[in-house]
This record gives C-alpha cells, sequence and structure tokens, in this order.
C-alpha cells in the first residue's frame, strides 16, 4: 500500500494526515497540540525567527513535524505534501524570511533582501531536514503576506466562483478575501490567539474536551464538548443570571475559540456580559474551568480586529456593505463556531445573506495534492491569473481607525451608537442594524473533512535550554504565565510550544541578578 502524508502548519498547531494513495483515503490523523515556536502569534514567530536566525526556529519546526511523521506511522511513503502561510512555510523549508517582515521595494534593497520564489514547487525532505527522502510539495503564495492557507480556502470553498462575496479562515491570524466582479482584495489581521483558544485563562485548540459551544435550554445554557473525534457531547448546565453550574455530561478540559464566541454571545445576550466588564465575576464552565475579565478583553479584540479587517476590505473596493451575499467560513474556529452567534457579535459581516461553513481548507489543498501531485500545475495558474489587490492592514489608515474604535467598545466601555457615529464620521461605511439572520450552510461537521481510522493529539515536545550564575531562587519559574519555564539539575528549560517569546520575556524581566538570558538559550536536541 503506497503512502502519502498531507500537513497544514497552522499558527497554533500543525495538524497530519497519513493517506492511502490507492484508495485515495485518509488512514490516520495526528494533531500537534501547539506550534512549537516561541510565540502566541505569526508575528511572533518570525520576530523569533529573526532575532535567533531562521535556522533555529526551522529547526524548532521541523523538529516537531518529524515528531508528527513518526505518530503517523509511515511505512511506505511516497511523498509528502505540506499547506500554510508564508512565514511558516518559508520557516519550514529553510528559505527567506526577511522580505515577509519589512514593507517596500526600498527597505528590501537597502538590506539586500531578495524575494524567493513563492510559487508551487517540490523539494527534497532529506533537504530540508525531515529525515525521509521523499518529495515535500509546497503549494504556491498568491503574494507577499497571503500565502498557500489564503489560495486554499478560496480555491477549496468555492469562493472563486461566487461574486459579492468573502472568505475568511478564522484562526490568530486571519486570512481574508473579498471578491467584487472579477477583482479579489486580500488582507490578513492579526486577530490574535483568542479565536483559537490561546491566551484564555483556560483554552485549548479543538482537540478532544474543548469547550467548542454553548447551548441555549430551558434550565440555563449547556456546554458542548468536544469528543475523541471531535464532534459534540453534551456538557455541564451553567446559569448566567447567577453563578451556578450543575456537572453533568462529558467533563471538559478547557475552552477553544468557538466556545469563547459562544460564551461572548451568550453573555451579551443575558446582560452577564457589558464590555468591558462581566457583571458579578468570573463565569464558571466547568470544574475548574472558567472565563475571566482578561479573557473577556482578548476575545474583543480578536473580535475588533475581525470585523476591523472586513470593513476595511469592503472600504478599499468601494462596495456597498448591503451587497454583500456570501460569507464563507473557513478553519477550525470558522467550522465549529455557530455561525449565528458568530455573526451576532461582529465576525460575519451584519449584511451577509448567506454563511457557509467549509472546514479545514488548508489540510484539505495538501491532501489534494498529496493525492495529485499533478494539480500543481493548476494552482501555480490560478496564481498568475488572480488579479488581487493586497492592503496591508499595518498601514491602512482605515483599518486603524475602525480598529480604535472597536478598542474603545470593547476595553473601555464606549457605546455601540457611539462606535456607529464614529465611523460614520469618518466616512467609513458603517455596518448596517442586523435585521433577518442569514441563512446558514454548515457544509462540514468538522474542520477536519475526513479524520480516518483514528485521532490523535501530541505535545510537540521541543525544549529550548540554558544554564548561569545563578541563585536557583526561581522567581522566573513562577512569574512564567503560561508555564513554559522550568528548572532542573541547575538548568532552564523553555517548552518553546507554550513560551509567549519575545513578546513577553518577564522572566528576564524579574530575575534579581539580571543572568536569564532568553537569546542565548539553545535547543536540545533528540
Amino acid at each position: 500500500m503506497n503512502q502519502a502524508i498531507s500537513i497544514d502548519i497552522g499558527t497554533s498547531g500543525i495538524r497530519g494526515q497519513l493517506l492511502d494513495l490507492d484508495r485515495k483515503k485518509v488512514m490516520r490523523t495526528c494533531l500537534i497540540s501547539r506550534n512549537p515556536l516561541p510565540g502566541a502569534n505569526i508575528m511572533d514567530h518570525l520576530d523569533f525567527a529573526m532575532e535567533r536566525g531562521p535556522g533555529l526556529a526551522h529547526d524548532i519546526l521541523v523538529g516537531a513535524i518529524r515528531k508528527l511523521i513518526r505518530a503517523l506511522a509511515a511505512d511506505r511513503l511516497e511523498r509528502i505534501a505540506v499547506c500554510g502561510n508564508p512565514i511558516q512555510l518559508s520557516l519550514f523549508e529553510g528559505i527567506e524570511i526577511r522580505d515577509l517582515a519589512f514593507a517596500g521595494e526600498n527597505k528590501l534593497r537597502s538590506q539586500d533582501i531578495v524575494t524567493p520564489d513563492r510559487s508551487g514547487h517540490v523539494v527534497n525532505g532529506d533537504d530540508i531536514g525531515i529525515g525521509k527522502s521523499v518529495d515535500v510539495i509546497i503549494p504556491p503564495a498568491i503574494r507577499h503576506e497571503i500565502g498557500a492557507d489564503a489560495l486554499a480556502m478560496m480555491y477549496k470553498s468555492g469562493f472563486l466562483d461566487d461574486d459579492m462575496c468573502m472568505v475568511t479562515d478564522y484562526g490568530t491570524n486571519a486570512e481574508m478575501a473579498l471578491k467584487v466582479g472579477d477583482e479579489v482584495f486580500t488582507g490578513s489581521a492579526a486577530a490574535g490567539p483568542a479565536i483559537e483558544g490561546q491566551s484564555i485563562n483556560a483554552g485549548m485548540l479543538a482537540s478532544p474536551g474543548a469547550i467548542s459551544d454553548l447551548m441555549q435550554t430551558s434550565e440555563g445554557w449547556r456546554t458542548m464538548v468536544l469528543d475523541e473525534r471531535l464532534e459534540v457531547q453534551e456538557g455541564a448546565l451553567i446559569s448566567l443570571r447567577g453563578n451556578t453550574m450543575k456537572l453533568k455530561g462529558r467533563r471538559a478540559a478547557g475552552i477553544t475559540g468557538t466556545g469563547v464566541i459562544a460564551l461572548m454571545y451568550a453573555g451579551l445576550a443575558s446582560e452577564r456580559i457589558t464590555p468591558p466588564r462581566i457583571t458579578g465575576g468570573d463565569i464558571m464552565l466547568d470544574r475548574g474551568i472558567r472565563f475571566t475579565g482578561a479573557d473577556l478583553i482578548e476575545a474583543g479584540k480578536a473580535i475588533g480586529a475581525i470585523r476591523a479587517g472586513h470593513l476595511a476590505l469592503i472600504g478599499q473596493a468601494g462596495m456597498d456593505p448591503s451587497m454583500l451575499d456570501t460569507m464563507y467560513m473557513a478553519g477550525a474556529s470558522g467550522t465549529y463556531v455557530d455561525a449565528a452567534k458568530a455573526w451576532s457579535v461582529g465576525m460575519v459581516p451584519a449584511s451577509a445573506r448567506r454563511i457557509v461553513q467549509i472546514g479545514n481548507t488548508s489540510l484539505e489543498l495538501a491532501k489534494d495534492l498529496a493525492l495529485d501531485p499533478g494539480l500543481m500545475d493548476h494552482l501555480n495558474g490560478i496564481r498568475e491569473r488572480l488579479l488581487a489587490h493586497h492592503v496591508m492592514f499595518a498601514s491602512s489608515p482605515t483599518f486603524s481607525n475602525i480598529y480604535v474604535q472597536e478598542l474603545a467598545y470593547w476595553t473601555e466601555g464606549m457605546s455601540w451608537e457611539r462606535y456607529l457615529q464614529n465611523l460614520n464620521l469618518m466616512d467609513i461605511r458603517a455596518p448596517s442594524t442586523r435585521g433577518t439572520a442569514p441563512n446558514i450552510d454548515r457544509q462540514r461537521k468538522t474542520d477536519i473533512w475526513e479524520i480516518g481510522e483514528s485521532l490523535k493529539t501530541i505535545d510537540p515536545e521541543v525544549r529550548l535550554s540554558g544554564s548561569w550564575d545563578c541563585n536557583q531562587c526561581r522567581v522566573c519559574v513562577r512569574t512564567c504565565p503560561e508555564g513554559a519555564l522550568s528548572l532542573i539539575d541547575s538548568r532552564f528549560i523553555i517548552d518553546t510550544g507554550r513560551c509567549l517569546g519575545t513578546a513577553c520575556r518577564r522572566c528576564e524581566e524579574v530575575c534579581p541578578k539580571h543572568t536569564l538570558s532568553f537569546a542565548s538559550m539553545e535547543l536540545e536536541r533528540g
């Protein structure tokens, strides 16, 4: 039986599948619970690679993928196909990344940076260090930060054959595109890890034990928890009028991003949540699982970034927002979220008439390429024909102006009425008043289209370590917000998948002797 492996390198985790090439079927699926690179978002990963060197970032990422390949237990492997955003794929392949960090041709020339060709191509596994001498297929990016994962969501959703439509891969780095006639407008909003359950007090990725939704019943709100096949089961019953909870059904291990969105909807509807506060304190979801005021702020900022991106693209296209017909929701968060709740809290433009939930298109495109490498020519042709207008949100005044209003609403308590007034004063077409809910077409029950015979979740188990002249007071260990730092036999060890990276460094700040050095820690080889 000839086999292949398909891999989706996501910002918050990695998914892989072993494929039977003869039957063109998925045999089994394996998830890596976190991206192994330090940091909570794609810019943290890029910053880490720029500071510590792309070679170290490459080794960390490839080391985790080697573990994934071993866990899938292929015995007759012929090829591997990998999909993801340009930063993840460039680090995986070990090619130039600085062109993704700097905007403008003058800056690139001044730094002698040559942008690599990111059209679809094939490399040898041994050349990039994955330990397998097989073809590794890498699909094309569209341009700059709009990569193969964005092409996947456009190609696999049917977006490219539609009109007056939008597609968004809801994740830490929310890629989005708007199609008006033959023109496509693209953008990428750094929504932050809350949308995938990260940087939330009890957050976790969409995996067994995660609260993925809340359903209203006559007794209160019922948590819905993912089982071993990523299908929902009933969990605890909670009251948002008070703060009571009945433990019954499937026990939860945490809450994923879709559960956070459902909780935001329920909290706003019951007036338990009035941004930026939670009335009556933390919301209890299960034993030891609570939603805090800090979680509310993180979730609000994520929703705000996505809504600002949608409105900025609509503004760039000069489109009347009321003309938007269909929103395609991709990715794990876009699949498991209750689309009506997402629409209600602002993650889908208010005027959308139809919502289509399509699952993990990045993994699915990798599967298509693994099964049929000849598809690459077709994808490269789409890349060349695609007339895309890319909006760099980091330098877009429209996006910035909208996002400031989002921050004021979610974190400062500005009223929604004032939010709309401010947008109108800036000549930004404000979202229409929400009326009839859109029609919802949930095409996939789980974000992974086909799981196969089994589903396994593994830890990336990648470590950085170092030692210094230190009195071992362990202040740094106790201060680490993610529990990523430990001290074992006089050696400090960082679990890179949990570390918040260069955006945090509280361990260095609190060291009484100022000897701890994140930048000098080295990769543990195993």
